[in-house]
């Protein structure tokens, strides 16, 4: 007997992973630059900053321009480590990034816009950043599916924002994140630090740090602490814009039942409608049965097209409602939410001051009872002790520069805030009442087309009621 062969065609892995880079390379090269950013409408950002800051080396980048794109999301990984990542290209003229027509592409998940958002609310002192696309309950993993491009058009927003922004786009936080590799960025971001587990791990940070000042209170109560305190002008706006965010979610649930009980109307109008229908469908069968008796019958189908013709206006007006008016209050939340969270970091900075502050004054008050030791390990502790007063006071003249810095930039984010808050909402209550006024008239003009011939017949009344 003969003994078959069997010929095995080998493909050697470097052929495969070389394949694989083209295509990653091909994948993440950036296209021609585009004018302005797609699916991006129309973004407005504070200005003033360039004149105030004439005299900056960096002022040359001022005009150079930043275009930021989101775009191609796809899934990567399997199991537990499934998640979808996204294509983000930039171009730009500015020299931190290369000079002239310098461009980059990368690819970042969810967590690393978290990541940024979280770090330039840190490090941009008194810049209203803008909120990212909120978070689902259900987990989104199919690149095609509405939740994922929604998002993705809400990503595409955040950075097209941050890259008009004239403080924000001069970020090295924002710089890291567009032009730094996979690798690089993993070790530069490590796991912990994106997500929600970021949030955990901060807030155990923050914990712990408070664990040492339980007794400042008592040992300072004495003492003439350097205590920084908010203008009164400054706590009346933040209280503004916190009871304006509370109404508008108020008026966004008002608003929002208004829309659904339109729609829900629109549904009632069709059952109602296509009852009539089937009602219409038998009185003919009916008048063909006693069409030599004579009778009129019901005018099922005259009332049948009636609402046939009420249904579209009903519809054009629920859906104006939520693309004209809904969706700007949605805009003017997310903004008013966005400014609290500038608050909330500038209170940060006012509260790590008066923290400095109180751990000085407690350090002085050991100082002062430790006198003028010999010289040995009691000189050397106390020595070690003035050092560590001399960094906390340069610690509270940096933050006391970055709380000035603070106040002198949300000045101008404010004043663009007020505009900005006037702008949206005008805009969406002129069409508002535009949208609603034109359904309104189509109601009537339908209604008015049908009733013509009872108009008309009542009108001319009968003899017996004449006098």
């Amino acid at each position: 007997s003969v003994r078959p062969t069997t010929t095995t065609t080998m493909t050697t892995p470097t052929t495969t992973t070389t394949a694989a880079s083209d295509e990653r390379a091909a994948f993440l090269t950036p296209g021609p630059r585009p004018t302005t950013p797609s699916d991006v409408g129309a973004i407005r950002v504070p200005t003033g900053y360039a004149t105030r800051a004439s005299a900056d080396a960096d002022d040359d980048d001022d005009d150079a321009g930043l275009v930021i794109e989101i775009g191609d999301p796809h899934r990567v990984g399997d199991g537990l480590s499934k998640h979808i990542e996204y294509k983000v290209t930039y171009w730009t003229d500015s020299a931190t990034y290369g000079g002239k027509d310098s461009s980059g592409c990368s690819t970042r998940r969810f967590s690393d816009f978290e990541w940024l958002s979280k770090q330039l609310g840190a490090n941009c002192d008194g810049v209203i950043i803008p909120l990212l696309p909120s978070k689902t309950i259900l987990h989104m993993d199919d690149p095609s599916s509405r939740g994922i491009e929604r998002r993705r058009k809400g990503l595409a927003a955040f950075m097209a924002r941050c890259a008009a922004h004239p403080l924000v786009r001069k970020s090295a936080d924002l710089h890291a994140f567009l032009t730094q590799d996979s690798k690089s960025w993993t070790q530069r971001v490590p796991w912990y630090e994106r997500g929600v587990l970021s949030e955990g791990v901060s807030s155990v940070t923050s914990w712990l740090s408070t664990l040492n000042t339980s007794d400042m209170k008592s040992l300072t109560s004495s003492m003439s602490v350097d205590v920084m305190r908010e203008k009164q002008q400054h706590v009346d706006v933040v209280e503004y814009v916190t009871k304006l965010k509370l109404r508008l979610e108020k008026l966004i649930a008002a608003t929002s039942a208004l829309q659904k009980h339109g729609a829900h109307t629109v549904s009632a109008y069709e059952e109602f409608n296509a009852c009539l229908e089937l009602l219409a469908g038998q009185e003919e069968k009916a008048r063909s049965v006693f069409a030599q008796s004579g009778a009129k019958g019901v005018w099922w189908q005259r009332l049948s097209d009636l609402f046939t013709a009420l249904i579209p206006p009903q519809r054009q007006a629920s859906e104006l409602m939520s693309s004209e008016f809904l969706d700007s209050l949605n805009e003017v939340h997310a903004l008013c939410t966005a400014v609290v969270a500038a608050f909330d970091a500038r209170k940060r900075v006012v509260d790590h001051y008066n923290k400095v502050s109180s751990s000085i004054e407690r350090i002085e008050s050991k100082l002062s009872t430790m006198g003028v030791p010999e010289p040995g390990p009691k000189r050397e502790e106390k020595q070690k002790i003035e050092l560590a007063v001399s960094d906390l006071r340069i610690e509270r003249t940096q933050t006391h520069e970055r709380y000035e810095r603070c106040c002198a930039n949300m000045e101008h984010e404010l004043l663009w805030f007020h505009t900005e808050l006037a702008l949206v909402l005008g805009q969406a209550l002129k069409k508002h009442v535009a949208a609603q006024g034109a359904a309104a008239g189509n109601l009537s003009r339908v209604q008015d087309s049908h009733f013509m011939d009872i108009k008309a017949m009542m009108a001319n009344k009968p003899q017996a009621f004449v006098g």
